[in-house]
């Protein structure tokens, strides 16, 4: 893909960057359709064969390309990857086709790379990976304790005080059965919240990883507040708890923060939304609402 002191390669999407671009799916994010996992360096030959005949070139194909060429790939020397690595990411323009990535030739100087003027493709592209792992790791959260969710969304919190202090309204043990054994709350915590997490600490800003910290704390603490109030034999509101509070003010406003707060159905639904808004505006993904 170098040769002498010039790239010959192009940066492609398997999925299409725009509605007009070939194997465009409407249905991925932004995050997803820039990530590693979606681009593919093609020669420029082979680049408009790809894009003339998407019927044999579907998605499943390219993948299947990608996926044996870097299997067979033979090593260089560092300082060879590091030369081609600069050529490759030499600033450059766009040559004005309409696909995107997927049609930015990568000769030198000639290429469009969306990226912030003082960061580099490749640090950006790491940074796009780092946000899409701590996404993930969100929508883990939200699976592994929907429970909580729903719980809160259907039931009063003075049913649910009903239930551990007198037993009534038994079908509420059908949802929130689990949450009698806290050692399997604390497994669900460390299987959704690996240590690769905090890995990407150092690629996203401050801001993004302090949402980030605060939305798993708010469902780690929810979480074992419904356990605790088994051990207590009451509900534990999360509402009327100070730990609570003090994670979500410490990323929303005060009246974000009171109307979540105000509900009787649904407020940690409501909370965890305004969480995640901010989260997917620090990651430039979204805008928080008014």
């Amino acid at each position: 893909m170098v040769v002498d002191q010039t790239s010959i390669g192009e940066i492609c999407h398997i999925k299409g960057e725009k509605p007009t671009s070939k194997r465009y799916d409407p249905s991925q994010t932004n995050l997803e359709r820039h990530a590693y996992d979606n681009l593919i360096l093609m020669c420029p030959n082979h680049h408009t064969v790809i894009d003339d005949d998407d019927e044999a070139y579907t998605v499943e194909h390219l993948r299947k390309i990608k996926a044996s060429h870097e299997a067979q790939a033979t090593p260089i020397a560092d300082a060879e990857a590091v030369t081609a690595a600069e050529i490759f990411m030499h600033p450059v323009t766009n040559i004005g086709q309409s696909g995107g990535f997927s049609v930015h030739t990568v000769y030198d100087s000639t290429i469009n790379l969306h990226s912030a003027p003082s960061a580099s493709h490749l640090t950006h592209q790491r940074q796009i990976q780092a946000v899409e792992h701590l996404w993930q790791v969100v929508g883990t959260l939200s699976s592994q304790f929907g429970a909580v969710i729903l719980v809160d969304s259907t039931i009063t919190p003075a049913e649910l005080d009903g239930y551990f202090t007198k037993r009534e309204h038994p079908q509420i043990e059908n949802f929130i059965r689990e949450y009698a054994d806290m050692n399997h709350v604390l497994r669900k915590l460390s299987g959704a919240v690996s240590n690769e997490a905090a890995k990407e600490r150092p690629f996203v800003s401050r801001r993004l990883w302090s949402v980030f910290f605060v939305l798993q704390g708010f469902y780690a603490r929810t979480a074992l507040l419904l356990a605790n109030s088994y051990k207590e034999g009451r509900f534990i509101d999360w509402r009327l708890d100070s730990g609570c509070d003090q994670l979500l003010r410490a990323i929303l406003p005060a009246h974000a923060v009171e109307r979540a707060k105000s509900q009787k159905f649904g407020g940690l639904r409501t909370a965890i939304d305004f969480l995640e808004t901010q989260f997917l505006a620090e990651a430039d993904m979204n805008k928080p609402s008014a």
